[in-house]
């Protein structure tokens, strides 16, 4: 691994290790061990059910959902537990660069496979699954390039690959401690083509900015206010969460749900 490459994953692990594994967190996704934006709509409850059907929407994507599949930052595993309503425990492979969040998902979803990897450089034989899920994640990739011809490879033909994705500007990519500006795409012709020169062909992209960030957003944001008016937080710590937010809502530009199947 370079020097950039592990500085990239220390501060990734510094920052969501920190975040995840916080009662705050973990009280605003209902006790479940999600830590992903959702899929909103107005009759979505809360944020754990937000997150439930964002799996939803992804797993619509994959017409049968059989075989062996591969969840990639996996996080604390809630994500892989969502798949093992689908897929038995044993055929779901689910990775990581964190071993704490690890440690997690083997404790909630036994007989599923917790392994320590970077995602662009996958440990698997050509071929090995019939499909890989991603979850909020291929934007802080070293890169995201890498990690489409790393899926691209360990598919089967025909195989799916589904994926929620962020695009941000180009100031926040190389400006941000968890992002690499070699991972910037300048507009969505640009991010088909990474599809395309992996060996992958997109069959559905679908612009879910403001279900998904911008629900999100809404929804955190009265949360974060709601939790003041009870004083279960400070003005201080208020603002220092907020103040996160309002940093992203100036460099996200696309929040994307995406299909592709290997040729």
């Amino acid at each position: 691994m370079t020097t950039q490459a592990k500085d990239l994953a220390e501060n990734i692990n510094r920052f969501y290790d920190a975040a995840m594994f916080s009662d705050r967190l973990i009280n605003y996704y209902g006790g479940s061990d999600y830590t992903n934006f959702g899929y909103w709509t107005d009759a979505t409850p809360d944020a754990k059910a937000a997150c439930d059907a964002l799996m939803a929407q992804l797993l619509g994507f994959i017409p049968e959902k059989k075989g062996r599949i591969l969840d990639v930052a996996c996080g604390k595993g809630e994500t892989s537990r969502y798949l093992s309503t689908f897929y038995p425990a044993g055929q779901i492979t689910a990775i990581n660069i964190s071993e704490r969040q690890l440690s997690r998902g083997r404790e909630i979803v036994p007989g599923a496979n917790f392994m320590l990897m970077d995602a662009t450089a996958l440990e698997f034989p050509d071929a090995s699954f019939d499909a890989v899920v991603c979850v909020e994640a291929a934007f802080h990739f070293n890169t995201r390039e890498k990690f489409l011809r790393e899926a691209a490879r360990v598919l089967k033909p025909g195989g799916h690959l589904v994926l929620s994705d962020i695009l941000t500007s180009r100031r926040a990519d190389e400006d941000h401690q968890r992002r690499i500006g070699d991972n910037h795409v300048a507009d969505l012709d640009e991010y088909r083509a990474l599809y395309a020169g992996a060996g992958l062909a997109v069959d559905a992209l679908v612009d879910a900015t403001e279900n998904c960030w911008r629900g999100h957003y809404r929804h955190m944001v009265n949360y974060a206010h709601e939790a003041l008016l009870h004083r279960q937080v400070t003005r201080s710590q208020l603002q220092q969460s907020l103040d996160i937010y309002y940093e992203r809502a100036q460099y996200i530009e696309h929040y994307l749900l995406v299909s592709a199947i290997r040729r």
